[in-house]
């Protein structure tokens, strides 16, 4: 079974780089315009939304910094966790039905309620009840991703092919080529190879797109799969309510902690040592990837085997570099400057420089991510429309603004959901969609919108936000 969808279209994302700032903002605000249209009649939660706020099918005639632009974004830290107050419970596999009721509401494509049928009363796991999503409507080519819900309130998006491509896409042409990663690197990711949280998932089919995998270049470390349950709870704050969250309290909580501290990370530590020292002897660039803390355990255990003292460090080939996304999501004593500045001192180029140790910004509802450059600076994709907002969610004007974050991604958003939201993220954003300034470039010479180094600050509770800091 096939299903037609006419996503709204404009440029091929690649076009965007090559483009000049000011010939991006009508082809950008044209096609919102389109994907509004597209989205109104078919999106029950969107509808509802901005027909609150005044406004119908069709939008006019944009202008940089219209006023109508704020009134299409939605709050990240609530869209995809709604479900909690619509069926009264942060449970979904507790009411399977009404769940699925609520994310037909949230998708533009029509979700078949006569196979609601097929699914059970009751589910034992979330994951569970995903993968039965996933079988019942196999023609769709859902896949279902989340946030990493550490506080037991999972942000749970739905990505068709469609969009799961533009996630990777993004992936290539943001973060792998900004850091100059190519198929000749190794790379080695701290993370699970079987997890539905969204940065580790992108990150699979990105190494699978450019081949990495099939010739053996692409290594997932840490050896269990994160499914959803499984990290709620590790973490401890959220437990099912009954027997079943006494037992997951009094149990399997502290068993989990247990297994994660004597087996889990040791042996990620450890394998990927391994990988390293091969990569360094072989004299092959490498991409090492992974979470604060996960790279911070990594590099006490290399400083405890003695690397860091009397000139002995690990060298990598030139080209090799050391990501890291999520930040930090629990608590943890050091901060990045700290875990950067040991990383450094296990790990260098074959040249004696110290490897260079880039952070990228992202969250669950996005389909892209925002990499640091070589000035430490976030760049965002060419192709968002992005704005920083005030305390009354207007608009601020000018080519460097402090605001809360807010993008309108019209073609990398796909026809699944209008991709127009509100972050959490308190900012300093330079050259935004609502004015640009030359002079204010990067320094890396990118012509991009980008956060500046150190400005990006969470303003909600820590257990609203998703991303994928804790794996």
């Amino acid at each position: 079974m096939t299903h037609k969808k006419h996503p709204p279209t404009g440029p091929a994302l690649t076009e965007f780089w090559d483009m000049p700032p000011a010939d991006r903002v009508p082809l950008l605000l044209e096609a919102i315009a389109a994907a509004h249209a597209w989205h109104y009649p078919r999106n029950r939660a969107y509808r509802e939304m901005v027909r609150s706020r005044g406004l119908g099918e069709r939008l006019g005639g944009l202008e940089a910094g219209s006023p109508v632009l704020a009134r299409l974004l939605r709050p990240t830290a609530q869209t995809f966790k709604s479900y909690i107050g619509v069926i009264g419970t942060p449970f979904p596999q507790e009411r399977p039905h009404a769940f699925l009721e609520w994310l037909a509401d949230q998708l533009s494509l029509e979700l078949p309620r006569e196979r609601f049928g097929h699914f059970r009363r009751r589910y034992p796991t979330l994951e569970k009840l995903l993968q039965d999503f996933e079988k019942v409507y196999a023609d769709f080519g859902f896949q279902v991703t989340t946030s990493s819900g550490t506080s037991g309130r999972a942000t749970i998006m739905v990505r068709d092919r469609e969009t799961l491509d533009l996630a990777v896409t993004c992936f290539e042409q943001m973060t792998l080529a900004l850091w100059q990663v190519g198929g000749e690197h190794n790379a080695i990711f701290m993370m699970p190879r079987r997890t539905r949280i969204a940065m580790a998932r992108t990150a699979r089919l990105g190494v699978e797109r450019l081949g990495m995998d099939g010739r053996g270049r692409a290594h997932f470390t840490i050896p269990h799969a994160a499914d959803p349950d499984r990290v709620r709870i590790r973490t401890g704050r959220t437990f099912r309510p009954g027997w079943r969250g006494e037992v997951e309290k009094r149990l399997l909580h502290p068993l989990a902690r247990l297994v994660d501290e004597r087996w889990v990370q040791p042996r990620a530590v450890r394998e990927t040592i391994t990988l390293l020292r091969r990569a360094e002897a072989a004299g092959e660039p490498t991409l090492l990837f992974g979470g604060w803390v996960h790279l911070h355990a990594l590099a006490l255990e290399l400083q405890r085997r003695g690397y860091g003292q009397q000139g002995r460090i690990l060298r990598l080939a030139g080209g090799s570099l050391v990501g890291s996304g999520g930040g930090l999501k629990q608590a943890y004593p050091y901060p990045p400057a700290r875990i950067r500045r040991d990383i450094q001192r296990v790990l260098a180029l074959a040249d004696g420089q110290p490897i260079p140790v880039r952070d990228v910004m992202g969250m669950a509802e996005a389909n892209w991510a925002a990499p640091q450059c070589k000035e430490g600076n976030y760049h965002l994709p060419p192709w968002l429309y992005v704005v920083a907002l005030d305390d009354d969610d207007r608009i601020l004007d000018g080519p460097e603004v402090e605001g809360l974050l807010a993008f309108l991604d019209p073609l990398g958003g796909g026809s699944l959901f209008p991709s127009f939201f509100k972050t959490t993220d308190l900012v300093r954003l330079v050259n935004g969609s609502s004015g640009y300034d030359p002079e204010r470039r990067c320094p890396c010479g990118r012509e991009t919108p980008y956060l500046v180094e150190g400005t990006i600050r969470r303003v909600d509770l820590l257990e609203e936000a998703g991303c994928a800091g804790q794996l």
